[in-house]
């Protein structure tokens, strides 16, 4: 589905669409100005992050940056991340 070898920053935060429907994946990822919707994010050992808020925004006040690798894959659970060094 996604998979980035080089570094590049990735941006997560939760789905609130996910409290009222719970078929629609709870995470929200956007690398290289396309967003993906997952079920479920692995972060890898020396992954470090940082927090963005964004109080202005009337959807997502804050969320999550990262810099890494991504790879994004259809499993039988459904759709999973990771985020790797």
């Amino acid at each position: 589905m996604l998979n980035i070898e080089t570094k590049t920053e990735i941006i997560l935060h939760f789905n609130k669409m996910h409290l009222q429907d719970p078929t629609i994946p709870m995470w929200v990822i956007k690398a290289k100005g396309q967003t993906y919707y997952v079920d479920h994010v692995d972060v890898d050992a020396g992954i470090g992050f940082s927090t963005k808020e964004t109080p202005d925004n009337p959807h997502t006040k804050g969320s999550l940056k990262f810099k890494g690798k991504i790879n994004i894959t259809t499993t039988e659970e459904g759709i999973a991340a990771r985020i790797y060094p």
